[in-house]
């Protein structure tokens, strides 16, 4: 999902937005330091993914969000979020996700390599780790919910 429409376009917003807030500093607020940004939340993705999938594969989690099934906007929300830390397992069991865990969170250690020190802070890792389960979070709710938005606009 690394190279997807959606992901490519949430990592130009990701890199819009923090070169207005001009975080980390040292790349400063320009051409360069977006595209930093910009390759930065790409090799985010593309590493936590590659390390979800491949420890989940081992594991026996599947790393994909799969639909709910459910009817009503609360139970599927919750499912939704709930499958933020909960993956299905090959006989169908929802269990924590800890290839997910290890992969949010060993790949914001890796990132600590090439980021500004600004960014590699044990405070700046943890709120990276931190945001990275708020992105998968956004990301299942778009998920679940967006094929029957799509259908309802197609209708109209």
């Amino acid at each position: 999902g690394a190279f997807s429409p959606l992901s490519l376009g949430v990592g130009v917003f990701s890199a819009g937005v923090n070169t207005a807030w001009n975080f980390p500093g040292e790349w400063g607020v320009s051409w360069s330091g977006a595209g930093k940004r910009y390759l930065h939340r790409e090799a985010d993705v593309v590493i936590s993914n590659s390390l979800e999938a491949g420890l989940g594969a081992l594991w026996g989690e599947r790393a994909n969000y799969v639909r709910s099934g459910k009817r009503g906007v609360k139970p599927r929300l919750g499912y939704a979020l709930k499958t933020v830390f909960l993956a299905h397992r090959a006989d169908g069991r929802l269990e924590f996700a800890w290839a997910r865990l290890a992969g949010n969170t060993v790949n914001n250690v890796i990132e600590n390599t090439w980021l500004p020190p600004s960014a590699t802070t044990w405070q700046q890792t943890a709120w990276r780790s931190a945001s990275g389960f708020g992105s998968r979070a956004v990301g299942n709710v778009w998920e679940e919910f967006w094929p029957d938005l799509r259908r309802a606009f197609r209708r109209r």
